[in-house]
C-alpha cells in the first residue's frame, strides 16, 4: 500500500511503503533496553556526514542587501577566474570553499523571495527576516509600505535540531544576536519565533562555564559508548537468528545502522584537543551603544565558532543587525561616523563607495572569523569548515530599493563534501530560494525532505551544486 508523502512542520517528507513488523521499540523491549536508546538506531543519514564527521550549519544575515558591483564575481559560470570582489575579498585565502551565485548574463542573484512576493510585499525587504531561512510567510494585516509580516513554517536550523534530536543529538541548536531588537530568522513554528541570546558573557557562561571535558576524558566516554553498542549489536545477531526472513531482514536494517554508529565512535586525537574556549575580554561592556558594537560582533563570532568546534551546537542562526535597517548604528572605526546605515544604504549607488566599506566589514569581522577557526580545526583529512555548510543571507537585493527579489546569498562549506566549491554557479532565470534552503537540508544528510516552507515552491538545486 502506497503512503502519500507527508508535510511535517513545513517540510515535505518522503514516507515508507512498508511496515516494519517488528517495530524498534519492540526490538529494544526483547533485547531488554531502555527507549532511550531508540535514537542510536536511525537510519537516517542526518547525524554524521559521508565521511563518519558531524554535520553542522550555520546561517549569518545581517539587512539592507549588497553592492552588486562590488559583491557578485565576474567572468562565466565555473572556478573562480580572478580575485573575489571587494565586499568579500575577506575570505579570499577561502575561496575554494566557497559557492557564489549569480544570474548568467545580469550582475544581480538569481534568487527570488517569492513568498513575500505573493503576499503583497515585492519592496518589503525590511521584512523578509522571517522568510530567509521558513521559505513561507503570511500577511495579515499592513500594507505594502508597512506590512506585517509572519513566518508560517519553521526555519531550516530549526527543521535540522528537530531532526538530529531524533539521532540522539540534543541542545544543537543556538540563536544568537548583535542589536538584533525584536528580529528573528530562527522560527521554531509558524509564528513562534526562537529568541536569540545577545549576552556574550551570559553566553559564554552557559556554553563554557563549566569544566571543559579533556581529550582523554571524551575518549572514555567514546569507549564507553562503543561498549553498549557492541553489547547491543551482539544481542541483534542472536535474536535475528530465530526470525523468519523478512523479520530477520528489518533487524538486519538495525543492525547496520548500529554498525554505522560504531564506525562513527573513534577516539580522536586532533578534534577535542583543539576545543578551547573563546576569549571574552575585555569583560563588562556595555553592548547597547555603537562603540562596543565591533566587540559585540567579535565576541559572538568566537562563540559561535568555539561552540562549532567543542560539538555544543550544530545549528546555529546569527542575526547581526535588526532587519529594520540599522537605524542608528554607526561606522567610526572605519571612518564612516555619519550618517547611519540605513541611511547610506537608501542612497544606493551614489553612496556604494561607504556601503561597500561596511560590507566588506561585516565580512571581514565576522564571517572571516568564523570560517578561519573551523578551516584551522583537522577532521580526517578535512577540517570542520570542510563538514559544515554556512549559509549567509541578506533581506533585500540592494538598499535603495528594498526588492525582495535577487536576493544575495553565499555558501561556505560542502557539508562534508556533499557541495561542489570553489566557484561560482549562475542561472539563466530566476529561482525560488525555498529550493536552496531544500539543497542545504540535503547537504546537511536529510535527503528525504522534497519541499522547505511553502509547498508551491518545491523542488532543489542538488544538481546544480554537486555537479
Amino acid at each position: 500500500m502506497k503512503h502519500p508523502d507527508k508535510t511535517s512542520r513545513g517540510v515535505l517528507i518522503k514516507t515508507s511503503k512498508t511496515q516494519l513488523k517488528f517495530s524498534r521499540r519492540a526490538i529494544l523491549k526483547r533485547l531488554g533496553i531502555g527507549a532511550g536508546f531508540l535514537p542510536l538506531l536511525s537510519t537516517e543519514r542526518a547525524r554524521a556526514a559521508a565521511n563518519g564527521f558531524p554535520t553542522r550549519f550555520i546561517a549569518i544575515t545581517w539587512t539592507d542587501g549588497v553592492c552588486p558591483p562590488n559583491f557578485y564575481p565576474s567572468g562565466s559560470a565555473g572556478a573562480f577566474s580572478a580575485n573575489l570582489p571587494s565586499i568579500l575579498s575577506p575570505l579570499q585565502p577561502w575561496s575554494s570553499k566557497l559557492i557564489a551565485f549569480r544570474h548568467a548574463t545580469k550582475i544581480q542573484s538569481p534568487f527570488d523571495i517569492n513568498v513575500m512576493i505573493d503576499v503583497g510585499s515585492r519592496y518589503g525587504g525590511h521584512f523578509t527576516y522571517p522568510a530567509m531561512l521558513t521559505g513561507g510567510v503570511s500577511s495579515p494585516n499592513g500594507s505594502a509600505e508597512v506590512p506585517t509580516i509572519t513566518a508560517t513554517f519553521p526555519s531550516i536550523d530549526q527543521i535540522y535540531a528537530d531532526n538530529l534530536l531524533t539521532m540522539g543529538v540534543p541542545n544543537a541548536q543556538l540563536n544568537v544576536g548583535c542589536r538584533p531588537y525584536k528580529s528573528y530568522t530562527s522560527f521554531r513554528s509558524g509564528g513562534t519565533p526562537n529568541t536569540q541570546q545577545n549576552d556574550p558573557y551570559k553566553l559564554f557562561t552557559n556554553l563554557f562555564g563549566g569544566t571543559g571535558m579533556t581529550p582523554v576524558d571524551m575518549n572514555a566516554l567514546i569507549a564507553r559508548r562503543k561498549s553498549v553498542l557492541d553489547y547491543v549489536g551482539g544481542e541483534l545477531t542472536s535474536f535475528a537468528k530465530n526470525l523468519g526472513t523478512e523479520d530477520k531482514n528489518n533487524v538486519m536494517v538495525h543492525l547496520q545502522s548500529v554498525k554505522s554508529l560504531q564506525d562513527q565512535l573513534k577516539p580522536s586525537t586532533t578534534g577535542p584537543a583543539t576545543c578551547t574556549s573563546p576569549d571574552i575580554t575585555p569583560t563588562g561592556l556595555n553592548f547597547n551603544t555603537v562603540a562596543n558594537y565591533p566587540k559585540h560582533v567579535q565576541f559572538m563570532s568566537d562563540i559561535v565558532a568555539a561552540s562549532v568546534i567543542c560539538g555544543k551546537s550544530r545549528a546555529v542562526t546569527m542575526d547581526l543587525i535588526d532587519n529594520g535597517g540599522g537605524n542608528s548604528l554607526t561606522f567610526p572605526w572605519l571612518n564612516i561616523p555619519s550618517p547611519d546605515f540605513h541611511a547610506i544604504a537608501h542612497q544606493g549607488s551614489a553612496n556604494y563607495a561607504q556601503k561597500a566599506v561596511i560590507d566588506q566589514w561585516f565580512y571581514e569581522a565576522c564571517v572571516k572569523q568564523i570560517v578561519s577557526k573551523l578551516a584551522g580545526v583537522t577532521e580526517g583529512t578535512g577540517t570542520v569548515l570542510d563538514n559544515t555548510v554556512i549559509l549567509v543571507c541578506n533581506d533585500m537585493s540592494e538598499g535603495a530599493a528594498h526588492y525582495v527579489g535577487q536576493i544575495p546569498f553565499l555558501l561556505i562549506g560542502s557539508g562534508g563534501g556533499f557541495f561542489k566549491t570553489g566557484r561560482m554557479v549562475t542561472f539563466t532565470s530566476q529561482v525560488a530560494h525555498n529550493q536552496l534552503l531544500t539543497s542545504v537540508l540535503h547537504a546537511l544528510g536529510m535527503t528525504s525532505v522534497t519541499g522547505v516552507g511553502d509547498p508551491k515552491y518545491t523542488g532543489n538545486l542538488d544538481s546544480v551544486l554537486t555537479a
